[in-house]
């Protein structure tokens, strides 16, 4: 068995993106919310464009995606999954590495968005108020940015802000080419002084006989929100919330929300 020692990653930065791909392929309960937002929108920014799970189905609906990531893997990836796409897909979809705290594209998008929760991988004020100038810097005039958090009732209830040095299984999956299981156990510690979590991911792979073939273990660490801090990050940056939604089905945001999609717009 071969094991890769933990290191930092920032932002969320799989090293093995096939095995990021295979533990959230069936993770689609957003995309028809995202559909739905970027109607009316031609161009579209996502920052964290990873493999495509958004950008995609954007592309199919015939819109123009430009994606940003700061994994270079991530994005390798991407290319190589578009090969297997018709070419008014891939020619769609233009991408490159950036950093979502800094970067400048010299042009700007009808709708702009941060989704899967990436925001929370940016630790200070400093970040995020970078960040949120970036998006405001590249929304175009009457444009709109998405951003989606999760609630800490989504964290409490994923033990997110447990400090017990339990191990969970988060996500299993099969790889039908090889036969080998794949799966992604968890450990956390979270810092109520500093909102800061810090999360061992277990990214274990077992042969078809059930033996524990490789494992690499990398650290995330994100920090989390309550809606008025987020809600002042905003204005501090020139924009405000327009609506707020508690689900991906564009129901209310109330005490018992798992998340939060906030549709914004500059002041």
């Amino acid at each position: 068995m071969n094991t890769t020692p933990t290191k930092d990653v920032f932002p969320e930065v799989p090293e093995k993106p096939i095995l990021y791909d295979g533990l959230y392929q069936h993770t689609d309960k957003d995309v028809e919310m995202y559909l739905k937002l970027t109607e009316g929108h031609d161009t579209i920014l996502e920052c964290g464009i990873g493999t495509g799970r958004l950008a995609i189905p954007w592309a199919k609906a015939g819109k123009s995606v430009y994606g940003i990531d700061y994994s270079a893997s991530m994005l390798e990836e991407f290319k190589e999954k578009l090969t297997n796409f018709p070419s008014e897909i891939s020619e769609s979809i233009e991408m490159q590495k950036a950093d979502m705290r800094s970067f400048d594209l010299g042009r700007k998008f009808s709708f702009v968005c941060i989704p899967f929760a990436s925001f929370v991988y940016l630790l200070t004020p400093e970040d995020q108020k970078s960040c949120l100038r970036a998006l405001r810097q590249h929304v175009a005039e009457g444009g709109t940015i998405v951003i989606d958090l999760p609630t800490w009732r989504e964290a409490t209830e994923e033990h997110w802000l447990s400090n017990d040095g339990i191990m969970r299984l988060e996500k299993e999956y099969l790889d039908q080419y090889s036969g080998k299981t794949k799966q992604m156990w968890t450990t956390t510690k979270f810092d109520p002084s500093t909102q800061l979590l810090r999360q061992n991911r277990y990214y274990r792979t077992y042969d078809v006989s059930g033996l524990l073939e490789e494992e690499e273990v990398v650290l995330w660490k994100s920090r989390f929100f309550l809606f008025g801090e987020f809600k002042l990050l905003l204005e501090a940056c020139g924009l405000r919330i327009e609506k707020l939604y508690g689900d991906f089905h564009f129901g209310p945001f109330d005490k018992d929300s798992d998340v939060m999609v906030a549709v914004i717009k500059p002041v």
